[in-house]
């Protein structure tokens, strides 16, 4: 997979926004996650991730996804059938 430079601070609005819109593609355009509906922000300088996904397996492909281009800590607010 390809990931684009890391971004370890994000103590601006711009390093917020840039971070989250990557993350998003990156989530968007992976294998697996087709039928996942996953929104990403910045709370306090975690990464929140809210959403739906197919299942848990999908749930923590995107998780892994955003702590690896992110590099800080992730809440995971994704739900996924039961």
């Amino acid at each position: 997979m390809l990931f684009l430079a890391r971004f370890s601070s994000l103590t601006t609005s711009s390093d917020r926004y840039a971070t989250c819109a990557a993350i998003r593609c990156l989530i968007a355009y992976a294998e697996g996650l087709e039928d996942c509906r996953i929104d990403v922000s910045v709370t306090e300088g975690a990464i929140v991730l809210s959403g739906s996904a197919a299942s848990d397996q999908a749930r923590q492909r995107a998780i892994s996804i955003a702590g690896e281009y992110a590099g800080t800590r992730i809440i995971n607010n994704i739900v996924c059938p039961s």
